[in-house]
């Protein structure tokens, strides 16, 4: 049975963040000198943050079920203790202990999507706390260290580029806050690779001017995609 490789799902989003970066720097250049090349800029490095990180929700739904295409034993154990479990609340505990999960070896990866996301969205998760908690339930240990082992940089980032995600979908006032409250956290210290996405003490109206502000010599919306594509590579 032909198993999904992990490594082309990481290559995959690998390929569309450098082509985005790319595509930015292009129209970067094209923009200079023009009448609107302000209000261009904001709208481009807003839309460019957006793609790529919703790009990225999908490499991290892709990367799950490519895992547990390859070793479907751990979410098989979370299954067959769930299905217990509402037995048991149903039926009671003999009941509970007679239902045994009949499930196979290896799974066709169609087979496994239809089972984990019957209504055939991808799987998203509204924190790192989320997607941690998935991997350990579904995942086995070994392959989803990355997941598990995200250093606390690297989970405020990618919870931030999400709060701006969100913001620049809905536009609603609470997504502003929650966004606004995660740039005023998204660095840790000085020496904190997030240093130059921390927000200063006026809350950000203009996700677009935010993201195109250089600090540190690099924009910030550059400086989002390359840590998304460097967390990417470790998962």
């Amino acid at each position: 049975m032909k198993k999904v490789e992990p490594a082309g799902v990481r290559n995959d989003f690998d390929a569309f963040a450098s082509e985005r970066r790319s595509h930015f720097v292009r129209l970067e250049g094209e923009l200079k000198g023009t009448s609107h090349e302000k209000r261009d800029l904001s709208i481009l490095a807003e839309t460019t943050l957006h793609s790529t990180y919703v790009a990225f929700e999908v490499f991290l739904s892709d990367l799950l079920l490519a895992y547990m295409n390859r070793d479907f034993s751990t979410y098989q154990a979370t299954l067959q203790t769930d299905i217990q479990k509402l037995v048991q609340s149903k039926l009671g505990v003999g009941a509970s202990s007679m239902t045994k999960l009949d499930a196979p070896k290896h799974i066709k990866i169609q087979d496994l999507e239809n089972l984990v996301d019957p209504t055939g969205w991808n799987l998203t998760f509204k924190s790192v706390a989320v997607l941690q908690s998935k991997f350990a339930a579904w995942v086995s240990p070994a392959l989803g260290a990355g997941v598990a082992g995200l250093v606390p940089s690297d989970i405020k980032l990618i919870d931030t580029a999400r709060a701006i995600r969100n913001f620049t979908a809905h536009k609603s006032d609470g997504s502003k806050q929650i966004m606004n409250g995660m740039l005023l956290t998204v660095s840790t210290g000085a020496a904190c690779p997030n240093a130059s996405l921390l927000r200063g003490n006026h809350e950000i109206h203009d996700v677009g001017a935010y993201l195109k502000s250089v600090v540190g010599g690099q924009r910030r919306v550059v400086t989002y995609i390359e840590r998304l594509r460097l967390i990417a590579a470790t998962l």
